[in-house]
């Protein structure tokens, strides 16, 4: 059966849904930011701010420096989460097989529910319509409809925004790599790159007609992504939320209070936790591998991983082994940041063991409960007290917002 693979990826996003929100920010450069501190990084930058050359990374005052009246805003998940579930909610109309990939974007396996790329082309049209009718008159994406999920996103990712690409054949495919720069393909930054040309590979041309083998032995298994990648070559196909678990679940905090305080890094330490905790929760996972360290403001710092014997699954779980770590190399100097992670996941066991109390997760899971429906940290413990402006609710682009599938209203073409 023709597989057909599109690729969906919302222009300027965080940019363009505040710009949504409140009209008087359209038209104009605007940043928005993950502190509005002078060294804090914009995340998403408006359409108009980056045709003066304020993009993605670029700090505050670097911004301010470029254009001095460009409006900064700090971000508002809640905002974010919000619109991606109206677009998932839509995208999920025309196919069961829907990836989340970030939190303005997704791949959906459309084979079987259209049959030409022409039907394909039609209904990237209607549901860009549906989004700007349904979601938002300001809000674009970009779209790319292939045979594969590599060659889909590479197709949205060189075509202009508020556009679309089909690569529908190997001519097309060959012609667009003629065209492009290879870092422009998913997957190439500039350190693969490098090891590319010293192996006289200079351009996705020679990346597929290189030997596969030669790129195995230079890189192991990428090698072959690599290659299969540029013929063509179906690896992954798209994953439904269901069949994705992530690699790790963290979080991490420029502090702004930088002296090795004790009692300060343990509270905020609590406040990572219980973040890191309801993810992990919500995913309905545990974890047997912890990760927790700070880095020092003048260079240096301390990271450390340990196996747990024990699957962590509550808050509390998570804090006493995060600190354990820590409180055994306290800082002396000055912090910068201090990060947690938890790894190794799986699926909740339901096995019980003598020396552990399951009230505990009964408990962890009612107050998730509570806080999801009355608000973040409507309930939370008392190491936390004080610190409600403090490493606050954040998003990045590669987080992603559940996704409610309405398979009987699936359309077929």
């Amino acid at each position: 059966m023709q597989k057909f693979i599109l690729h969906l990826d919302m222009n300027s996003y965080f940019a363009s849904v505040e710009q949504q929100a409140n009209p008087l920010y359209r038209h104009k450069p605007l940043g928005v930011c993950a502190y509005l501190s002078p060294r804090g990084c914009i995340i998403a930058s408006s359409k108009e701010a980056k045709k003066i050359g304020i993009k993605t990374g670029t700090n505050v005052a670097e911004a301010k420096k470029l254009y001095p009246n460009i409006i900064l805003l700090e971000n508002e998940p809640a905002k974010y989460r919000s619109t991606t579930t109206k677009i998932f909610s839509i995208l999920s109309d025309y196919t069961d097989r829907l990836e989340p990939y970030s939190i303005d974007e997704a791949f959906l396996d459309l084979t079987g529910h259209i049959k030409t790329y022409e039907q394909g082309e039609k209904l990237i049209l209607e549901i860009k319509q549906r989004i700007t009718k349904e979601v938002g008159d300001w809000l674009t994406c970009s779209a790319g409809l292939s045979w594969t999920r590599f060659l889909a996103k590479f197709a949205s990712d060189i075509c202009r925004a508020d556009s679309h690409l089909v690569l529908d054949s190997k001519i097309s495919m060959l012609e667009k790599f003629n065209q492009v720069e290879m870092t422009e393909a998913w997957g190439i930054g500039k350190n693969i790159e490098r090891r590319l040309n010293q192996l006289e590979i200079y351009n996705l041309i020679e990346l597929k007609n290189y030997p596969v083998a030669n790129l195995m032995q230079a890189f192991g298994k990428p090698g072959y992504f690599l290659w299969a990648n540029a013929n063509g070559i179906e690896i992954e196909g798209v994953r439904t939320q269901q069949e994705i678990i992530p690699k790790s679940i963290g979080h991490s905090y420029c502090v702004p209070k930088q002296e090795p305080d004790l009692q300060y890094i343990k509270a905020i330490l609590m406040k990572l936790c219980e973040k890191t905790g309801r993810r992990l929760r919500q995913n309905n996972l545990e974890a047997k591998k912890i990760y927790t360290g700070y880095s020092l403001k003048y260079g240096g710092g301390f990271f450390k991983s340990k196996k747990i014997s024990e699957p962590l699954y509550t808050t509390e779980d998570i804090f006493n082994n995060a600190w354990k770590i820590i409180s055994q190399h306290p800082p002396q100097q000055k912090i910068k940041m201090i990060a947690i992670s938890v790894s190794s996941l799986g699926p909740i066991s339901d096995q019980l063991n003598m020396f552990t109390n399951n009230v505990h997760k009964n408990i962890s899971q009612a107050l998730d409960k509570i806080n999801q429906k009355f608000g973040e940290h409507t309930v939370y413990s008392g190491k936390m007290w004080g610190l409600e402006m403090q490493a606050k609710d954040r998003i990045g682009f590669r987080k992603t917002v559940d996704i409610n599938l309405k398979e009987d209203e699936i359309k077929y073409l």
